[in-house]
């Protein structure tokens, strides 16, 4: 059954909150080195900074407008949704083959598989998106398009437990985790379309 509008766009502004609220966590746990010379984690990355320089930025980009489109407002305004879906797209694709090429020269060999799925399933779902709107099927087109955004979220997903005291990584966690985030953005956004109504979307 399709929930109200006003109760979906509660969860969603819910939503938002909590991933502004991760997003801050993992810059402030995770991403610091980028301001700070010194972080041994320079060393880390010195054999790819270039290429992880250009993934960085339009990620970010992806993760920034990707955001936007679920705005009722700016869909509402059919033409600022259509340039920020193009925006999106071509950040998507390059951010995606990217990390494609990074995760599978650079990250340890028991993620590098996933790594393919990964940033292959953002672009393959981004789209598959972008087709089914050519097509004027708007229901599919959302869908996918939360699919893609669930790609996108793996980045914060995947480095929340970095600012846990205490909490460290192996090899076989990592790649369990990677995993189960690629499933959980292939399925969770037909959970959310059932719940809320893929055909009777809030405008």
């Amino acid at each position: 059954m399709a929930v109200t509008r006003s109760k979906a766009d509660a969860a969603k502004l819910a939503f938002f909150a909590l991933l502004a609220i991760a997003m801050l966590w993992v810059i402030w746990n995770d991403e610091r080195f980028l301001i700070v010379s010194g972080d041994p984690h320079w060393q880390l990355i010195a054999a790819f900074q270039g290429l992880l320089l250009v993934h960085g930025v339009f990620g970010a980009t992806a993760l920034a407008l990707g955001t936007l489109q679920f705005s009722s407002r700016l869909r509402r305004r059919p033409g600022v949704h259509r340039w920020i879906g193009r925006g999106y797209l071509g950040a998507v694709a390059v951010a995606s083959l990217f990390a494609g090429y990074i995760g599978s020269h650079f990250e340890p060999l028991t993620i590098r598989i996933e790594q393919y799925f990964q940033s292959g399933g953002w672009l393959l779902s981004t789209l598959v998106g972008w087709w089914n709107i050519r097509r004027r099927n708007l229901a599919a087109h959302r869908l996918w398009m939360m699919r893609s955004y669930g790609f996108a979220l793996i980045f914060v997903a995947s480095r929340i437990p970095d600012g846990i005291p205490g909490f460290r990584w192996n090899d076989q966690l990592l790649s369990d985790v990677l995993w189960g985030l690629v499933v959980a953005a292939i399925i969770v956004p037909d959970f959310i379309a059932a719940r809320i109504g893929a055909a009777k979307w809030p405008s």
